[in-house]
């Protein structure tokens, strides 16, 4: 299980009702939680992660519960079902979420939860704040009214499992390098793809305006934040700033470099630094550990690093270092 892995986050477990209702509401919102079983026993377990923009959770109450929230207000609420299912009322709606199935909850939306008592789920709250200026950044506008989700979200195929996958991996990854979260390189890199994979792969309220074709960039404008890549390439960016950078939307940012690079922004800046490491590696008057080296430019995942590094350059990391004393 999920849960038995993430041994690295935080850790809440009760047997009280009133307590873990307590430590929920703490981390989500205020809600009602009941044990719907007569003499029924919780055993809540809860692994969190938070940031500034977005939170994890990987949690189970180990016995069948009524939820009933108040109405969310500040953040939109992704539940993505482990094991177990949960039965989910929502005015005259109700749905059964399982393992594929997820759920996402907006704010301003009331609805209350059973879950069985082996239900464990990965839930991913995003603030409404940060997404809707995301959103707004990529549509390069305003929005015109609030933004708004499909309840139901897939995962098990497209983009709905791609974007769980990457979340998976994500925490797999903080468990083996804390630091991928401590780090501003990573963390933010890692929420604008959170924000962006669900607003691009969800149906929502600007799906039709996502999707609609935009003008092709001026190559000036996209001079401009290739020039700042190559002049800060150890600066902590994210894709919204450098599109406010270059004048133009974050949709049209992304289209410029697919459309001039063949890749996105993110890529082309991963590139620039992959280069900086293998300047730094081939003198030989600077830092002789690669994986100072490495993490100074962002790259936590040494194994994985280590790949792309021999596949762009045919050899590895330490045979560059090596081979120049």
């Amino acid at each position: 299980m999920l849960i038995d892995r993430l041994t690295t986050l935080d850790l809440l477990r009760s047997e009280d009702p009133d307590e873990a209702r307590a430590m929920v509401a703490g981390i989500f919102c205020d809600h009602r939680l009941d044990l719907t079983e007569r003499n029924g026993r919780l055993n809540y377990q809860h692994r969190y992660l938070r940031t500034a923009v977005v939170s994890f959770s990987v949690m189970g109450y180990g016995a069948d519960v009524r939820i009933t929230p108040r109405e969310l207000d500040d953040f939109f609420l992704v539940q993505l079902p482990l094991k177990g299912e949960s039965r989910i009322e929502s005015g005259k709606e109700l749905r059964l979420s399982r393992p594929g199935n997820g759920t996402i909850h907006c704010p301003g939306q009331s609805f209350s939860m059973n879950w069985s008592v082996d239900c464990s789920k990965l839930a991913v709250r995003i603030e409404r704040e940060a997404i809707e200026r995301h959103a707004a950044s990529l549509l390069g506008r305003a929005l015109r009214c609030p933004l708004r989700f499909d309840t139901a979200l897939d995962t098990c195929r497209g983009g709905g499992k791609a974007w769980e996958m990457s979340i998976r991996q994500f925490l797999r990854g903080f468990q083996q390098s804390p630091e991928l979260v401590a780090h501003p390189l990573m963390r933010a890199q890692f929420e604008q793809f959170i924000m962006s994979g669900l607003l691009l792969w969800q149906e929502n309220s600007l799906s039709d305006s996502l999707r609609r074709p935009e003008p092709g960039i001026l190559p000036r404008h996209l001079k401009v934040v290739e020039d700042y890549m190559h002049a800060h390439p150890d600066a902590a960016m994210t894709n919204e700033q450098l599109a406010d950078l270059g004048g133009v939307s974050l949709r049209t940012l992304y289209n410029s470099f697919r459309r001039f690079h063949g890749m996105g922004p993110m890529r082309y800046l991963k590139d620039l630094r992959m280069e900086k490491v293998r300047e730094e590696l081939l003198d030989a008057g600077r830092c002789r550990n690669v994986t100072q080296v490495a993490t100074r430019w962002g790259f936590f995942e040494l194994g994985r690093f280590a790949a792309e590094y021999r596949k762009r350059y045919g050899e590895s990391p330490s045979d560059t270092l090596r081979n120049n004393p």
